[in-house]
């Protein structure tokens, strides 16, 4: 495995592991954060280049998907409870829209679109099937380049508005961290059981 494969996968766990603990962070430490972590993905990603295989190992698909649509949903609402009043709608590129190139959708969205792509990645690897790794590798690139990529800009942009703009983060931050409280509550009474990947840090964040 080269380098530059190595460096976004130890990237892509690392932004995977902040995300999925939120909730220990207060709304500015978690804005800036997520705005640095934001431009290292997005940086390493976009240095990781395709090899000659990659298209035979779209066309295969090898890889295999580890998030369910409820995990997307609950990571989705954990970030939206956390920037609360900030997760706010931002226009975001659409390379396959046909009219006016654009789409609007919240900032929690965009984060969770990111994760969705980066924890399969991560999981990939960790099966240490060279196969699965190397689909999800191809996927990943093209994801980037397609997809995922306008959402990591869009909302390290929207991000950077919030950070260096004269809104005091800190006087709604303990109504933040009440919404997010309410949030786990509803989670955790509407499951008898929560999916295997979050229950280690929904026990370490108490």
């Amino acid at each position: 495995m080269d380098k530059g494969t190595i460096e976004v996968v130890t990237v892509a766990s690392e932004f995977c592991g902040f995300v999925e603990k939120a909730g220990k962070f207060s709304k500015p430490d978690f804005l800036n954060k997520l705005h640095k972590m934001l431009a290292l993905v997005y940086l390493k990603t976009s240095l990781m280049a395709p090899d000659q295989e990659c298209s035979q190992l779209l066309e295969d698909g090898n890889s295999m998907a580890f998030l369910s649509e409820y995990e997307y949903e609950y990571i989705r609402g954990r970030i939206s409870e956390r920037l609360g009043t900030h997760d706010n709608y931002i226009n975001i590129y659409d390379s396959a829209s046909n009219d006016s190139g654009y789409e609007q959708t919240e900032i929690s969205q965009c984060i969770a679109d990111i994760y969705h792509n980066l924890k399969n990645f991560v999981e990939n690897f960790r099966t240490g099937s060279e196969e699965s790794a190397m689909a999800s590798r191809a996927e990943l690139i093209q994801d980037f380049r397609e997809y995922w990529g306008y959402r990591c800009l869009s909302a390290m942009a929207a991000i950077h508005a919030i950070i260096y703009s004269d809104d005091n983060l800190d006087a709604d931050d303990e109504q933040a961290m009440e919404g997010f409280r309410s949030f786990e509550r509803n989670a955790q009474a509407s499951e008898n059981q929560e999916p295997s990947f979050l229950d280690k840090f929904m026990q370490t964040k108490r």
